[in-house]
């Protein structure tokens, strides 16, 4: 389904069919947007292998992770023939550090969950699966329905809107939960030291 599609939908849902929209278009493509995005932090739901990279150098040990990243699942080295990335590493909210030093230079493909890569627009699908695109409007109702308009104000629908959406794609993980499951993820590291 198309965003326009989604929010055709999604105006079905909540009566608001008829102009003057008690939602702007604009408000709801927002909540759509953001859905995704809640969707994909709540049930990693888009793996991605190749499209985050790491320049190494010799002299750093700390690297900015592009802000779209949720966990990094794996890592390779090497740009024409990658191999298993073997030396130990952190994860922390913003950047991936290295337990040394790297020999050399190279680059990291980052093996990873992520957010998608930029909002939709009226032509665009969402990059997670069809199989769950319905369940966006859950998390777009839910929103709606807390918009201070009285025709359209209705908190328990909202929260029966969020529950059908955490039905679907679980609890939103705190910030401390998702560092502890960061850091529980078992790292390889390097035997005899070479990267």
């Amino acid at each position: 389904m198309t965003l326009f599609e989604l929010r055709t939908l999604t105006r079905q849902r909540i009566r608001d069919t008829v102009k003057p929209y008690f939602a702007s278009d604009l408000e709801i493509d927002a909540y759509l947007n953001e859905a995704e995005r809640e969707a994909c932090e709540r049930a990693l739901l888009i793996e991605d292998h190749e499209s985050f990279t790491i320049d190494l150098t010799t002299t750093d040990t700390l690297y900015p992770v592009d802000p779209r990243i949720i966990d990094v699942i794996d890592i390779t080295i090497g740009t024409d023939t990658q191999r298993p990335f073997t030396d130990g590493w952190t994860l922390t909210e913003t950047h991936l550090v290295l337990d040394r030093v790297p020999t050399s230079s190279d680059v990291l493909t980052l093996h990873c969950y992520r957010l998608p890569t930029r909002d939709m627009g009226d032509s665009d699908e969402p990059e997670i699966r069809a199989v769950h695109h319905f369940q966006l409007t859950d998390w777009a109702l839910h929103r709606c329905y807390l918009i201070p308009d009285s025709e359209l104000f209705n908190p328990d629908a909202s929260a029966r809107s969020l529950g059908a959406f955490i039905q679907s794609f679980g609890e939103r993980p705190s910030a401390l939960v998702r560092r502890n499951q960061r850091s529980k993820t078992p790292r390889r590291v390097a035997y005899n030291g070479a990267i």
